[in-house]
């Protein structure tokens, strides 16, 4: 072994040697609770990012999402035109889809949940509406005019980024009383200081309102997240821009 080897070794911190050993030879890793970035997650959900132990946990979180699935199957079938949606920040997904395979799973799931600024529910064009505001105040200078609306703000400063937002369509053809329960318990997960919702769910129907507790409607919100991330992971990132605005 050469000398200049062994000094860098000597130098070189255990967690710096495994770093480098890791890049050396292809392995994905995370530096977990060595690197914990801060975020203003939810406790039950920030715990998924915090371990790999905690992350592996989340398939356990399925049977709620399976009650709730039974429940509606057997008592909410009228006007199923109804789906989810969210709005994403391509500045921090930054093509999430092609640098998945190199990444560990829990930093391709953080940086999911980071890029995520907006839950809803709605049908037909419904998401369109929130870029349709958003367009109005492209040009709009006043900061206070902008902080109104957080959500709004937020879409503006991708614009003017010369980027689009994401759009992510979830859960299809469900009624409106399920939507509403999916989005709550999303948001309720998520947490309130992490979006730009302004106002709660609210839980309408099924076991999440009459039977879970608090904690375990963000259970279900953690595990409608799960499956959003795979399906957000199976698409291309389409960026939707403001019509007929030249960005400055």
């Amino acid at each position: 072994m050469s000398k200049l080897l062994v000094h860098s070794l000597i130098q070189a911190s255990p967690l710096q040697l495994f770093i480098n050993l890791a890049k050396r030879r292809g392995i994905c890793f995370s530096l977990g609770t060595f690197h914990k970035p801060y975020t203003k997650f939810t406790h039950e959900l920030q715990k998924t990012v915090d371990s790999e132990s905690n992350f592996k946990q989340i398939k356990y979180l399925y049977k709620y999402l399976q009650k709730h699935r039974n429940w509606c199957r057997e008592n909410d079938s009228i006007d199923r035109h109804y789906f989810n949606y969210l709005l994403l920040d391509p500045r921090v997904t930054n093509g999430l889809r092609e640098r998945a395979d190199r990444l560990h799973q829990i930093d391709v799931w953080h940086t999911f949940l980071r890029a995520i600024f907006y839950v809803g529910k709605g049908k037909a064009a419904r998401p369109y509406v929130h870029l349709k505001s958003a367009q109005k105040l492209i040009c709009e200078t006043d900061s206070i005019t902008l902080a109104k609306d957080p959500k709004l703000a937020l879409i503006v400063s991708i614009w003017k980024a010369k980027r689009g937002v994401l759009l992510l369509r979830a859960f299809p053809e469900i009624s409106s009383q399920d939507a509403q329960t999916r989005e709550a318990a999303i948001i309720d997960a998520l947490g309130m200081n992490h979006l730009t919702n302004r106002r709660l769910g609210v839980y309408s129907s099924g076991p999440a309102k009459s039977e879970f507790s608090c904690r375990e409607r963000k259970y279900l919100g953690i595990a409608l997240l799960y499956n959003l991330m795979h399906k957000f992971l199976a698409c291309k990132e389409r960026e939707v821009y403001p019509l007929k605005i030249k960005l400055q």
